[in-house]
């Protein structure tokens, strides 16, 4: 059975002072068809932390390589190729020893590296905060999953996220969504978009630029009265 993921507070501050951006971040997932396979692992913290990354990531194309078993290599020279164009590699998953061994390497060609402090797990949680906080001192950052995701939200381009793809990719990712599967003129409350994820798209859609409220999302609450608002233009 998996530990309770750390709090923020247990860890020691991280020492990297490089600024994320989504878009020149890769995400990387390390192990999760090994995860996947525990019993109940499914309803734990880890795992919404790192289902949540991901859907963030899609929402803002953000590319995502899967490291795990007979593929490794394949992800390993993805990962090359991404790093010249996308130098930013964050890391959730299993921390397994051959990961602990590729960190060094890849450090040494991109040193902006970030480890995703609740989504990633080892053996115990004393393991968990231990290894945090030796990979801290040796310059790699580390943040949790809110962090993450507010600051590429904060990043991303306005001109992509008030844009139909990004506005709709952004909608999928509340409804944990394909955005092919979203209906530009049925309800989106009834594919269960709550109040709660409808506050958090007007404010991100509002801190872009896009004059909206609560109320007119609320009142015009499908994909193509939302298009016609955040984009009157078009």
């Amino acid at each position: 059975m998996l530990y309770a993921m750390p709090k923020k507070i247990q860890f020691a501050p991280s020492q990297s002072k490089w600024q994320l951006s989504s878009e020149q971040s890769v995400l990387v997932l390390v192990g999760l068809q090994n995860l996947r396979m525990q019993q109940g692992v499914q309803d734990t913290q880890l795992m919404e932390n790192i289902i949540q990354l991901t859907n963030k990531a899609k929402a803002l194309e953000i590319p995502i390589v899967d490291l795990y078993g007979d593929d490794l290599l394949q992800g390993m020279q993805q990962l090359g190729e991404y790093a010249t164009t996308h130098p930013q590699l964050i890391f959730a998953g299993q921390i397994t020893p051959m990961l602990k061994q590729i960190l060094p390497h890849l450090y040494s060609v991109t040193e902006q590296i970030c480890v995703i402090d609740d989504a990633v797990v080892l053996n115990t949680q004393e393991q968990h905060i231990q290894w945090v906080d030796a990979i801290s001192e040796q310059g790699i950052h580390h943040m949790n999953s809110y962090s993450l995701m507010r600051l590429w939200n904060l990043s991303a381009p306005a001109e992509f996220v008030l844009s139909a793809k990004g506005i709709l990719l952004a909608i999928a990712e509340q409804l944990d969504m394909d955005a092919l599967e979203i209906d530009p003129l049925t309800d989106l409350r009834s594919y269960g978009l709550d109040s709660v994820a409808m506050v958090s798209l007007v404010g991100l859609w509002r801190a872009n630029g896009a004059n909206i409220t609560y109320e007119s999302f609320w009142q015009h609450a499908t994909a193509a009265e939302l298009l016609q608002i955040l984009m009157p233009e078009n």
